[in-house]
């Protein structure tokens, strides 16, 4: 199934995911642009591909229209639309960075994309639209969509005016809805946080929640793959994917590896309380996975190991930046 060489946007490219994934599809012989702002981003991510001739980066911000326009080339195969706020928690200090980042930003881009008549578009979405069903296992088709953050709403509301360019613009689109993805470059996310508590303090960490958030996790060259995949296969006008491991892992066994990897012991455990780590928090996701198993995807890492991975990989990144 492989294709001949195309020419990809990635928005949000100098980001966690997009900067793996601008490597990987390079590494694949195509042509990449990236379309960052550096908010979350960071130039050190893709400074290795600068001096590559089928890269150029550009410094943009999706708010701004008019700048999109300007730099997105017509001759565009397909827009990997990665950029929004991927912290959940600020969503609720601040509405306006999921409304702006996610909703208006995407908006913006698909305006873009109908002037330019690019019309191909692969959209992160993520668990988040769901909202908090418990136990069950949610497929592609589950119903109501009722999210409990802004991050979750923002992202059902882009998958939503997604929907609306397919049908009115005849664009096609592939949506993919992930559970939690960890690698090298993490910018936010439990594991993390857990490291930077215990580096600063050997001796306590602070949980939020009752530990018992239980959730599927991803080692980003799995994630990377099933994309690739996704983009490869999908054949319909919006083709729409889970993405999960199908294993679990629960808060509390994140903060034992973690311990266990910093070699520390005697370490004390505040939790904070309640079973969702803070407001718009979704305790338990549990994603059918299904659908990208019939196209033949499985990950090589389940959640223990991808987490215990990563964590590995992210005291090692530690070391050297401190060396």
């Amino acid at each position: 199934m492989e294709k001949a060489a195309m020419k990809f946007l990635i928005t949000g490219g100098a980001g966690f995911i997009g900067s793996h994934l601008t490597d990987f599809l390079l590494s694949c012989g195509h042509q990449v642009t990236v379309f960052d702002n550096l908010s979350w981003g960071k130039k050190e991510f893709i400074f290795h591909n600068l001096n590559n001739p089928r890269f150029k980066f550009v410094q943009l911000d999706l708010l701004a229209y008019k700048k999109i326009l300007e730099n997105l080339d017509s001759s565009t195969d397909t827009v990997f639309h990665l950029s929004a706020n991927s912290d959940i928690m600020r969503g609720m200090d601040d509405p306006d960075i999921d409304f702006d980042n996610t909703l208006v930003a995407t908006f913006n881009l698909l305006k873009a994309m109908k002037e330019k008549k690019v019309k191909k578009i692969f959209f992160t979405s993520g668990s988040g639209v769901y909202g908090n069903i418990g136990t069950k296992f949610a497929k592609e088709n589950y119903g109501p969509l009722l999210p409990v953050s802004l991050y979750g709403a923002t992202k059902l509301s882009a998958e939503a005016l997604i929907a609306s360019f397919v049908n009115l613009y005849d664009f096609q689109a592939w949506i993919v809805r992930p559970a939690n993805i960890v690698g090298t470059r993490a910018t936010h996310g439990v594991i993390l946080d857990f490291i930077r508590q215990l580096q600063k303090h050997s001796t306590r960490l602070r949980i939020l929640g009752d530990g018992k958030q239980y959730k599927s996790y991803l080692f980003i060259d799995d994630v990377l793959e099933a994309f690739y995949l996704i983009w490869q296969k999908g054949r319909e006008k919006i083709n729409l994917y889970n993405l999960s491991s199908e294993s679990f892992i629960e808060v509390d066994t994140i903060a034992k590896i973690v311990i266990s990897e910093m070699g520390l012991k005697k370490v004390k455990i505040i939790k904070t309380g309640g079973k969702g780590g803070w407001k718009g928090d979704v305790p338990i996701i549990k994603l059918d996975n299904t659908q990208i198993k019939r196209l033949g995807w499985k990950p090589k890492f389940n959640s223990d190991q991808a987490v215990r991975k990563t964590i590995k990989l992210l005291l090692i990144d530690a070391e050297t930046s401190s060396a």
